[in-house]
């Protein structure tokens, strides 16, 4: 009778341990897809500093990263994405991360609307 009760413990003690280990696997694997995800947003240039990789934008939400309209300032991936952009230009443009150490979003792509 003990080791019928001993096993149907470590039968338990198994089932219950089973979805605890799946779970971090689960936000390793949302967390990577966060990583390799791209954000699409509008606005208009307020503001541009070649030197320093930003750009200050009035954007409009961006609904995938669950962010209101808001004026704020982007780093650039390279110099070289603020080309053919002026201040007061509508624009369009891509959110992501180079690297997948990155903790912030930076613009990738940015086009004239």
């Amino acid at each position: 009778m003990n080791k019928k009760i001993g096993i149907i413990a470590l039968l338990l003690a198994g089932l219950v341990s089973l979805p605890l280990a799946a779970q971090p696997i689960a936000n390793m694997d949302s967390q990577k897809k966060t990583v390799q995800a791209s954000h699409f947003g509008k606005g208009k240039v307020v503001a541009m500093n070649r030197e320093k990789l930003s750009i200050r934008l009035a954007h409009e939400p961006i609904t995938t990263l669950g962010w209101p309209a808001m004026v704020m300032v982007f780093n650039v991936v390279n110099a070289s994405v603020l080309d053919g952009i002026r201040l007061d230009d509508t624009v369009q443009f891509e959110l992501g991360k180079p690297r997948p150490s990155d903790t912030l979003w930076v613009i990738v792509n940015i086009e004239r609307k």
